[in-house]
């Protein structure tokens, strides 16, 4: 038990000293993105044409009834998702559904970025295994490698979701909002 604890500390501190400014170079679809909004940007290989749900709560709980989806197409290369929520919505919790598509192979995620404003947070490889947990009635998540593996019940292939990991992303995610 000690153990995890200690391990979990040097997680939060490593990750608090991560902060990075944001990328001026990247584009949203053609949108201009607000410096009062959100973006999740997923770094992620997906070989099937999918679609992907970002769901997200401002109150701290896990009722995720908000939610921005987006189209993927298959592609053998990692590619970036990005999501950008409504302006001025600063969530406490978020919640990644990764495709309903039956015929979707092992989903390989290489990193994930917060940004608002000027301020930005990448997490990749065990990290994210820090921020977000599988909701294993429905999938199996690697952090180290990043494979997200869909469960099969009855012969039906669950959509896989990755839950946070409620404590650490009340005490994170509210630090870009600074």
């Amino acid at each position: 038990m000690n153990l995890k604890f200690l391990l979990l500390v040097l997680v939060l501190v490593v990750v608090s000293c991560k902060n990075e400014p944001k990328n001026q170079t990247n584009e949203v679809n053609n949108q201009e993105v607000v410096a009062n909004t959100f973006k999740v940007t997923i770094n992620v290989v997906v070989k099937n044409n999918d679609d992907f749900c970002l769901l997200y709560t401002e109150d701290g709980s896990l009722n995720f009834e908000k939610g921005i989806w987006k189209e993927v197409k298959g592609n053998e290369n990692d590619q970036n998702i990005v999501f950008v929520l409504p302006e001025k919505v600063q969530p406490s919790q978020l919640r990644l559904d990764l495709g309903k598509n039956p015929e979707q192979q092992d989903i390989v995620i290489k990193s994930i970025s917060f940004e608002y404003g000027s301020n930005s947070r990448e997490i990749k490889g065990f990290e994210m295994g820090v921020f977000f947990r599988a909701d294993d009635t429905k999938c199996t998540f690697d952090s180290k490698t990043g494979v997200v593996k869909a469960l099969s019940v009855d012969g039906v292939r669950q959509i896989p979701s990755l839950y946070p990991l409620e404590a650490i992303q009340a005490k994170e995610l509210p630090k870009l909002y600074q």
